[in-house]
């Protein structure tokens, strides 16, 4: 447990804290198009990356020995910019990798968006028909809902 909580804080202070203001001093400080912007956009790529696949894999391998203390050696690997772990990590895997899959993650994204979209105009337009129905005191009636949002041949 002492080793999970030095693991915790050492985290969140070299993989969060200090790369965040690394960044603000980069950002601020520096030219446009300069190298230590890409230095650091690589870093907080790999760690988006690493903080995803932690959140998905994290409940399965947690529970393995010396989990904690291995997690803090790979952070501070790619957080320390004597090393520069996370630029070597991001050339040699993230951008080949994204390279290869930007035409997949692009559509899959439009029509997650898509998806989304459409899902919360549905669920709002229910609650304006409910809320209407409720000011004009009348009974609510709700079509069903494979009816009302994806039967379109009502419409032709």
């Amino acid at each position: 447990m002492l080793a999970q909580l030095a693991s915790h804080l050492l985290s969140a202070w070299f993989v969060f804290l200090l790369p965040c203001y690394s960044t603000f001093k980069t950002l601020s400080h520096a030219p446009p198009h300069s190298d230590q912007i890409q230095v650091w956009c690589m870093y907080w790529a790999v760690i988006g990356a690493f903080i995803a696949v932690e959140n998905i894999l994290g409940f399965f391998i947690s529970w393995l020995p010396f989990y904690w203390e291995l997690r803090t050696l790979l952070l501070l690997y790619l957080s320390l910019p004597q090393i520069q772990g996370s630029t070597y990590v991001y050339k040699t895997y993230l951008e080949p990798f994204c390279r290869i899959n930007e035409a997949e993650f692009d559509a899959g994204i439009a029509s997650a968006t898509g998806s989304i979209l459409e899902f919360f105009q549905s669920r709002l337009a229910s609650v304006t028909d409910i809320f209407f129905s409720l000011l004009n005191k009348t009974p609510v009636t709700l079509a069903p809902q494979s009816n009302r949002a994806y039967n379109t041949s009502a419409l032709n």
